[in-house]
């Protein structure tokens, strides 16, 4: 079976009104029929809890892994250094495969609802996956910006300032639907070259 896993944090898990959802998930099976599409987020998970799950991930060969950590990773409540975000991913990317991995920087979060998210921690990480994606040739979503750019950027986020909304789940599949389909691409000019 081919397959397409989600391997994040509440952001691709999904999570609406106080309750996990399968929102994302959903949709891009409807995109690619064919594809087992398996959600392995977990809310609340950073990159250090991630490590314990790339085996698990790993055995499932997946076509394609979206990798979205970092909306935990950038809060100061049990902080996390930028140098152990990056190490943190840098060896679940190696350990996963670069060329299946899309990776997602950490979303926008609105720091005026939630303090511990401050912006320039935000910036700071989104660099280091900028940085990251460059060094290990993944494929890269600065979704961070894609947000902080849009005329209804209060429409993207739930009431909590941190959960996407309906809206801000459109945007990121409007991201990722493109670059699924030229990562998968890309794997079958590998194969037949």
């Amino acid at each position: 079976m081919k397959r397409i896993v989600l391997f994040g944090d509440s952001t691709l898990m999904g999570f609406r009104n106080g309750k996990p959802s399968d929102t994302l998930a959903k949709r891009i099976r409807k995109d690619f029929q064919g594809y087992e599409v398996i959600n392995m987020s977990i809310a609340d998970y950073k990159t250090n809890n991630a490590m314990t799950r790339v085996d698990r991930i790993k055995r499932l060969d997946p076509k394609v892994i979206i990798l979205g950590f970092g909306v935990n990773d950038i809060s100061i409540d049990d902080e996390i250094k930028p140098g152990k975000f990056a190490a943190n991913l840098t060896n679940i990317i190696e350990t996963l495969g670069s060329q299946k991995i899309i990776l997602l920087s950490p979303p926008f979060t609105d720091w005026h609802k939630d303090s511990s998210r401050p912006w320039t921690r935000q910036l700071q990480f989104e660099l280091v996956t900028e940085h990251l994606s460059k060094q290990l040739d993944v494929s890269y979503i600065d979704l961070l910006h894609k947000m902080a750019n849009t005329n209804n950027l209060n429409e993207l986020l739930q009431a909590d300032g941190l959960h996407f909304t309906k809206q801000g789940y459109n945007l990121l599949e409007d991201e990722l639907i493109p670059e699924i389909k030229a990562t998968l691409a890309n794997q079958n000019e590998l194969v037949s070259n």
